[in-house]
């Protein structure tokens, strides 16, 4: 019998964060994997996959290849060149969301007309007012004005586009920039390289990246690197992950199994992400390493603070500069809360996503203060972050003790992130529609709400150490 397996269709390819399916149905939880070979794999799920993977990119990977070398040329003047990185991305919009891509396009010209109309009128306020703006349009139009499986489809650009609006604005009112022309804002917020999949990237970073910059050796490996990883993350979230580990009809080793198949599907979307801004020539700090996403840090974790902070880097550094930092003067819990609960509206009216979100920011929480307090009491580097080197903790790294809990904790995210993971499957109706409260409770009822359980054990410790 052939593999399980399921060819990924257009609307797979968008999310810059949490959904592409795992390619798993639920019946597949309790019955036994069917036997298949390793020919059945490649002719019935690797040829496909990477054939229908390989064609999310065929247009915008060389219209981001091409744009670059016409910026090396220096053929066009300034203007220009941002007139054509906006038409660049419009029309990649619509080659992936065909006249989906009016919502998207909407969206941005609504976000731009608030801007320059509150940077007219107003002259401050820009960053809070664009942001509710932003906010507004997109839970207006998910709850009343457009279907959801439409909607649903085209969230991905809308929050990178949300995302790019907010930055700007806020970046203006800190003082980092005046409001760039309107062709310059057209240009970053539909940048070819950036508009599709992400990543998030601020202004300052696209406006580097339009003066003419070497395309040379280092840039191609670059490009190859980032694409080679995308699409070995492809084949393992849909093809290996179900052959290696054919656990049917064990519960938490399925869970586990189905988990890791949804974030590699995660990586594949972020290497990709990486190669198309890197193609069009995206760089942060001079560097082409933009190391969207890191997936040793993810499934090899230290803490679920790491996990977070490598699971997708530039949403990471956007929700820390432009949200927990402006709401830490409440308190950090109340700060990591209001960081979630951000996150979750630009993804959308989603009960699955903000309750898993929510549920990260208590557990990240938790354990963060539970082993700072740990590491304090034993004066050993067993905090959730690495210590430094050199630290002044008595106890090192190395020591069986401190390694050993560190191993503990490790494990004890692999647990959490199976259990938070296991929902996101790969129900047509589901995909197209977004995930109900009723399918995530039930997803989390089979395996008996033992992360919660333990989360609040965690919980208790904490009170009592």
């Amino acid at each position: 019998n052939p593999p399980p397996s399921r060819t990924p269709s257009r609307m797979d390819f968008y999310d810059t964060n949490l959904d592409v399916d795992d390619g798993l149905s639920d019946s597949m939880y309790y019955t036994d994997e069917p036997e298949f070979t390793l020919a059945d794999l490649y002719t019935n799920c690797l040829v496909p996959t990477l054939r229908d993977g390989i064609g999310a990119a065929a247009v915008l990977l060389p219209t981001c290849i091409v744009f670059r070398l016409v910026i090396h040329a220096n053929i066009l003047p300034r203007n220009g060149v941002h007139i054509l990185s906006a038409l660049a991305g419009i029309c990649c919009l619509y080659h992936f969301f065909a006249g989906l891509a009016s919502y998207v396009a909407s969206f941005a010209m609504f976000g731009i007309a608030v801007l320059l109309s509150v940077d007219l009128c107003v002259k401050r306020l820009r960053g809070l007012i664009c942001s509710a703006a932003c906010i507004t349009f997109v839970v207006v139009c998910e709850l009343y004005l457009v279907d959801a499986t439409s909607w649903h489809r085209v969230r991905g650009p809308q929050m990178i586009i949300a995302m790019k609006l907010i930055s700007l604005a806020l970046d203006v009112d800190s003082g980092s920039y005046k409001l760039p022309p309107l062709l310059h804002i057209l240009g970053y917020v539909f940048h070819v390289g950036t508009s599709i999949f992400g990543p998030w990237v601020g202004f300052s970073d696209y406006d580097a990246s339009i003066d003419a910059g070497p395309v040379d050796v280092v840039w191609s490996l670059s490009v190859g690197r980032c694409f080679l990883l995308s699409y070995m993350s492809l084949t393992v979230s849909t093809c290996w992950a179900s052959w290696l580990l054919p656990f049917g009809e064990f519960r938490w080793p399925a869970a586990y199994r189905d988990a890791m198949s949804f974030r590699f599907s995660h990586y594949f979307i972020s290497f990709l992400s990486e190669t198309t801004a890197v193609a069009s020539g995206i760089t942060q700090a001079g560097s082409l390493d933009l190391a969207v996403t890191s997936p040793k840090d993810v499934e090899i974790p230290r803490s679920l603070v790491e996990v977070v902070i490598h699971w997708n880097r530039s949403m990471h550094t956007w929700l820390r500069q432009y949200v927990f930092k402006a709401t830490r003067p409440l308190g950090n819990f109340t700060a990591i809360l209001l960081t979630y609960a951000a996150s979750s509206l630009l993804h959308g009216i989603n009960f699955q996503l903000a309750a898993v979100l929510l549920s990260l920011g208590f557990y990240t929480y938790m354990e963060f203060v539970l082993r700072q307090k740990l590491a304090t009491v034993f004066d050993a580097c067993i905090g959730a972050r690495r210590c430094k080197p050199h630290c002044d903790h008595r106890y090192k790294s190395d020591h069986p003790a401190v390694f050993g809990t560190n191993l503990f904790f490790g494990l004890l995210s692999v647990f959490h992130l199976a259990y938070l993971g296991v929902m996101f499957d790969a129900a047509p109706q589901l995909q197209e529609q977004g995930y109900s409260m009723s399918h995530t409770l039930s997803k989390w009822s089979e395996l008996k709400f033992a992360s919660h359980w333990v989360a609040l054990a965690t919980f208790l410790f904490y009170l009592l150490v």
